[in-house]
């Protein structure tokens, strides 16, 4: 076949899977795989560039088969909250690139963007995954704001598994600076300092303390077949869908639907939560394996 008859009928191919969706997914699960080649059960390859920003304190792109994030931290030191002194801040912030998503609207992002902005949140600072009382330098006087902004870049399914594996290498890829404080009793980062500073504050951060790693996996049912990481397509066409974020103990820190009509019942529960676990062996692996390979200071 040359090259044109080739390119014919890959034109033909895409237009019939835009024209009639769940026929084109249907030839595919007949012979027991996906379109883009895996079996059902099989999550898609995952990359890990930590410290991809070097103007960031602490950073990371994530590829999730074609889903890619980029995630970095900014640090700033701040007065404490007075309701917690001796906690420092984490801030989320999340956003949606224009060319990313077919769902994307010029002037605003879309609802899941903040949804998932939320999820971040809960992932991160209610599970107590992020040690707040880390990052304080001098308690009631002053502490490290941390903001992490988390960009995706393409929005190509299970973009909440990006976006935390993202934000997580971005936190332990961060690089805390020494503190100094000056004669008029201000705190400020050593990386910057100028005159007037009296010297080193003892004991202040190094780095971000993380004692959970809570990591998430997105399955979805399509007619009677459960499907491991799908693509924006596979989400679009599932009945329904769910998102299972499990810490390096195996502990459930977050159960989420993720798109469809229906409810996912116990059995697929059980299943999505097995595949899970899986995951996060192997994304555990990734993530190690990227920061020492970036430099990156251990939590």
């Amino acid at each position: 076949m040359d090259s044109t008859a080739a390119a014919s009928n890959d034109i033909e191919a895409d237009a019939f899977k835009r024209l009639y969706p769940e026929q084109f997914y249907d030839r595919f699960l007949a012979e027991g795989v996906r379109p883009d080649g895996r079996p059902l059960g099989r999550a898609r390859a995952v990359t890990i560039g930590a410290g991809a920003i070097t103007s960031a304190d602490g950073s990371a792109l994530v590829k999730v088969g074609r889903t890619t994030v980029l995630a970095g931290v900014r640090l700033e030191i701040a007065r404490p909250d007075e309701t917690a002194p001796g906690d420092g801040q984490l801030l989320i912030n999340v956003e949606l690139a224009p060319f990313s998503s077919a769902d994307y609207r010029p002037g605003r992002q879309p609802e899941h963007v903040s949804a998932i902005a939320e999820k971040l949140a809960s992932a991160l600072l209610s599970g107590d995954a992020v040690q707040l009382k880390s990052l304080c330098i001098a308690e009631g006087k002053a502490a490290w704001r941390a903001t992490l902004d988390v960009y995706v870049l393409d929005a190509d399914g299970c973009v909440l598994d990006a976006a935390l594996l993202a934000a997580l290498a971005a936190l332990r890829n961060t690089r805390i600076p020494a503190v100094r404080n000056t004669r008029e009793g201000h705190y400020v980062p050593a990386r910057g300092g100028g005159g007037g500073e009296a010297g080193l504050v003892p004991s202040s951060p190094t780095a971000v303390d993380i004692t959970r790693m809570p990591l998430g996996l997105t399955c979805c049912l399509y007619r009677e077949h459960i499907l491991v990481d799908p693509t924006a397509d596979e989400e679009r066409l599932a009945e329904c869908g769910v998102s299972v974020v499990l810490d390096q103990h195996g502990r459930l820190q977050g159960l989420y639907k993720a798109g469809g009509k229906v409810l996912a019942d116990v059995a697929m529960l059980v299943k999505c939560t097995e595949a899970a676990r899986l995951r996060h062996r192997d994304l555990t692996k990734l993530l190690e394996q990227s920061l020492q390979a970036g430099q990156a200071t251990p939590s």
